[in-house]
């Protein structure tokens, strides 16, 4: 009896140094494939635009195609979750920002950036844009903020449900704002509403936006950054016009827990390199007013911590 455990033994500990030696041989020649990066938002945001911007480049870096696949869903949990229940093989990985922290907030999602591999910071917004259509004639934040105290609930401002636009809406009613506020869907369904007149205020990154504001039909109001962005040194900020108007928006990407650290480091240094390449800063900066910006996972999850503690205090607005 003892031999025959003994050599059950030696079979299980064998059959265990394969797995551990065939995954140690996949991680090291990983990428095989094609990479799925999912970005957890319909075509024509920003969410959307920044992965694309990455995958555009990553063919060179990784040696095999990085495609994106819109999830698009329950203000980006469908997205998200898949990426979690994924297989960790490094073939799935999630390109998103923070509002991640928010859907947690928010009880949208029951996970938080814990249960991933975070893989790096890839990306920071030049703050969303507060945009109304010009014929309205309001010029500035603080006019629109008395106008609506004259005119309770006369105007309509899209924000989605636990997300970064969600917490800015609370902001906003902080400042004495009195708007309706309905969900319309993603950045480009809210470009969309704005001009059809369904609603009259939006906040949005500013590529979503921008050739409206060219052509003169919407008016940007304000810009929810800490400080004036290079790209909009024209546009006060809400913090300048008096107004605490403001979350951080990093992008990042991550992959499901218990993928290979080997497969994280190479994904990262990918990205790293791509973020180093001038034709990349050229499209990010001509596309959205954004410069490049890479954190390592440990510096980019401080800044998450940091985040976090910032919006725990709507977290009972939410209930």
């Amino acid at each position: 009896m003892r031999k025959l455990f003994l050599v059950s033994m030696v079979i299980l500990l064998a059959s265990s140094f394969m797995v551990f030696a065939a995954g140690e041989a996949e991680a090291s020649s990983w990428p095989t494939r094609t990479v799925q990066i999912v970005a957890p938002y319909g075509p024509g945001g920003d969410t959307d635009f920044n992965a694309r911007a990455y995958s555009k480049f990553l063919d060179v870096e990784l040696g095999k195609p990085a495609i994106v696949a819109n999830m698009a869903g329950s203000g980006g949990v469908t997205g998200s979750r898949h990426v979690k229940d994924s297989r960790p093989d490094g073939y799935t990985v999630l390109f998103y920002h923070t509002a991640m922290l928010v859907n947690e907030l928010a009880g949208s999602s029951n996970y938080s950036l814990k249960d991933f591999e975070y893989v790096c910071t890839s990306g920071e917004a030049p703050g969303d844009v507060i945009v109304v259509r010009s014929n309205m004639g309001i010029n500035t934040l603080g006019e629109l903020i008395e106008y609506s105290k004259k005119n309770p609930g006369e105007l309509t401002l899209a924000a989605d449900v636990g997300t970064i636009t969600h917490i800015l809406a609370l902001q906003l009613a902080d400042a004495g704002a009195e708007f309706n506020v309905v969900s319309t869907g993603g950045a480009a369904e809210r470009v969309t509403a704005l001009k059809g007149g369904h609603i009259d205020i939006i906040m949005n990154a500013y590529g979503t936006v921008s050739d409206y504001v060219q052509t003169g039909e919407f008016k940007v109001l304000a810009v929810t950054s800490p400080k004036r962005e290079e790209g909009f040194k024209t546009v006060p900020t809400a913090l300048e016009q008096g107004y605490n108007v403001q979350v951080p928006k990093y992008y990042f990407f991550a992959m499901p827990k218990g993928t290979p650290k080997e497969i994280v480091a190479k994904f990262a240094s990918a990205i790293e390199n791509v973020s180093k390449n001038p034709e990349y800063a050229k499209l990010i900066w001509n596309s959205f007013r954004q410069v490049p910006v890479f954190k390592t996972a440990e510096e980019g999850l401080k800044d998450f911590t940091e985040i976090s503690n910032f919006i725990e205090k709507y977290r009972v607005r939410f209930q």
